[in-house]
């Protein structure tokens, strides 16, 4: 679909003036995926206290600032299905409740075991995220609004990364590093339990359950969305014989394994590979990730201008190439930076470019219709967990073998190939055809 055939005027219904429910909804989801990411930025600031306090080598580390993906790689295909069947309101309050409940009791942690079971546990309660970005986004999003919800939804990923670097730079100031991780684990934890209260008041599954939405807002949003495409005899195991399905999918996993990679290493990589000390390691990590903040919100409002202008094949192919060229080009100039500051400074700009990926949460609207768009941000969730596994396993087994992180970050621009050729030369933003069927 081009924006040509949209009904872009609404009827003659101004944007602004029939309401903003749906964007307290992503404003909501922006919440959630902030306060379930403060735990991940808490964690990996932490692993330069936690390698020192249980002698963690490369592949433990990786296994603690990387495990709850494996409880993502269990749930995330179930709570697609979840999703699309019974709705995702009460899914999304009791798994926030879980997280944060087990977020207090990670506090407990007294040795390497403990503390990875207690990641694998975090995971299965937060797989529910990602999936609820896409089912929401495609719900509630019109075709020129969607872009920008998605990366607002999903940029709260940057700024809980960043409130985790600061949160346990607040308790270090003021308790012994070697216990200051813990108070911060509790914090974030009653945080998220109270945050869940505000989601149950604010977060429906579709505008039509929603009882404070004006009818006007609600036509808005039914007249320019995307025309209904009837996939409803397909089964999503046809998905499976389509190259645009195995681009996206592992264009957008090869982005993750860079993303957890560096989820999980970055801290360790400043302060031991640029011997920066630990009041800088948090500080330049909230720095590099808050790059990444401004870089998804301008990528969402950039990408959703070209889909006004030139549809949204062509402009979720640009936006991608950003993101993927962006931090493929990065990683190489990082590595040969032979300046700790430089070398941060480029993570910054690197790090800009990356975050444009929150596009894909809204680029599944444009590839499958909204009954099916929960189990399409489950399969996001496998593949993106899988490579997010296999990635930081790798980067650790480098450590073991080399004593150094400047190989690990040199296999992550050969992933940043494998981004773009997925994301961009692979996959086309239109409606999924299937053999024996013509054009949707």
């Amino acid at each position: 679909m081009t924006v040509e055939t949209e009904k872009g005027s609404g009827e003659g219904l101004n944007p602004i003036r029939v309401g903003h429910v749906r964007w307290t909804i992503i404003l909501t989801l922006f919440g959630l995926i902030t306060f379930d990411y403060i735990d991940r930025g808490l964690v990996s600031s932490a692993l330069p206290v936690l390698t020192t306090l249980y002698h963690l080598n490369g592949v433990e580390q990786a296994v603690i600032g990387d495990g709850f993906t494996y409880g993502y790689l269990i749930m995330n295909p179930v709570v697609g299905i979840l999703m699309d069947r019974k709705g995702l309101r009460l899914l999304m309050a009791s798994s926030g409740f879980a997280w944060g409940s087990v977020q207090v009791i990670t506090a407990g942690a007294f040795d390497f075991l403990y503390l990875a079971i207690a990641r694998v546990f975090l995971g299965i309660a937060e797989a529910v995220g990602f999936p609820g970005v896409v089912k929401i986004t495609s719900n509630w999003m019109t075709t020129r609004e969607k872009a920008r919800g998605g990366t607002i939804s999903d940029s709260g990923v940057n700024v809980g990364i960043v409130l985790g670097s600061l949160v346990l730079l607040g308790f270090d100031l003021i308790i012994p590093s070697d216990v200051a991780w813990r108070y911060a684990f509790i914090f974030s934890g009653l945080l998220t339990i109270v945050f869940v209260f505000v989601l149950i008041y604010n977060l429906y599954d579709t505008p039509e359950t929603h009882p404070r939405i004006s009818k006007a807002e609600l036509e808005y949003i039914r007249k320019n969305q995307d025309p209904v495409v009837d996939q409803s005899k397909v089964n999503v195991y046809q998905w499976f014989g389509t190259m645009d399905y195995w681009g996206f999918q592992q264009g957008l996993g090869a982005q993750a394994g860079i993303f957890y990679g560096l989820l999980a290493f970055l801290p360790l990589y400043l302060s031991v590979a640029r011997h920066f000390t630990l009041t800088l390691t948090l500080g330049y990590t909230a720095l590099i990730w808050g790059m990444g903040f401004v870089g998804e919100n301008i990528g969402g409002f950039v990408v959703d201008y070209l889909i006004r202008k030139i549809g949204p094949n062509r402009a979720m192919k640009i936006g991608f190439s950003v993101s993927s060229l962006g931090v493929t080009l990065g990683l190489a100039a990082t590595v040969f930076s032979t300046s700790p500051i430089t070398a941060v400074e480029i993570l910054m700009i690197t790090f800009f470019c990356l975050r444009w990926s929150g596009i894909q949460w809204s680029a599944a609207s444009f590839i499958v219709p909204k009954k099916l768009a929960g189990q399409w941000g489950g399969h996001i969730g496998f593949w993106e967990t899988l490579w997010g596994i296999v990635i930081p396993l790798v980067f650790g087994v480098t450590i073991l073998v080399t004593k150094a992180y400047t190989e690990g970050m040199i296999i992550m621009i050969f992933v940043g190939v494998v981004y773009f050729l997925g994301s961009v030369v692979f996959t086309r933003y239109r409606p999924l055809k299937f053999r024996g069927e013509g054009a949707p």
